[in-house]
């Protein structure tokens, strides 16, 4: 026992000398109706790449004010009738405060083979879209934005 909280604090203090707060939810998962399941990490944003790249890591969705991100979105898998569908998380940061909610994705179903993924992301100050499309198992990124009109569009179909 005392190993494991020796451990623990020692993880915390890792985390938090690297700038990076604790996450509450780290992983998850989301069931939906015909068996489509979620499946999601967010992991603590390593704040030496920014410093090191001196900001310039490519476009930063959900980070107002231009400093460094805190949390990013590491893992999104839709699973379909037994096929696992990674899905494209590059450049989404700060996805939630404090975990991922089952309202910020929708998901529609298209046919048989296809189906659109849509998710909303917030750190309460910089708000933005990703929209999926997964077909026969295959998931491409067809949106992300941080347009205000093409949030609200996607909010409110």
């Amino acid at each position: 026992m005392k190993t494991h909280l020796l451990l623990t604090a020692m993880l915390c203090a890792l985390v938090i000398a690297h700038g990076a707060e604790p996450l509450e939810h780290p992983t998850g998962r989301f069931s939906f109706e015909q068996g489509i399941v979620l499946d999601y990490e967010i992991a603590p944003f390593n704040k030496n790449i920014f410093r090191q790249k001196v900001g310039r890591i490519g476009p930063v969705y959900g980070v107002d004010g231009g400093g460094a991100p805190s949390t990013e979105l590491r893992k999104l898998v839709v699973t379909r009738e037994n096929k696992k569908t990674p899905l494209e998380v590059s450049c989404m940061y700060e996805p939630a405060p404090g975990g991922m909610l089952k309202s910020q994705f929708r998901v529609r179903l298209l046919n048989a083979r296809s189906m659109s993924l849509t998710g909303t992301f917030s750190d309460a100050a910089g708000s933005y879209v990703a929209q999926w499309l997964i077909v026969d198992g295959i998931g491409v990124r067809t949106i992300l934005s941080d347009n205000p009109d093409t949030v609200s569009r996607l909010l409110n179909p």
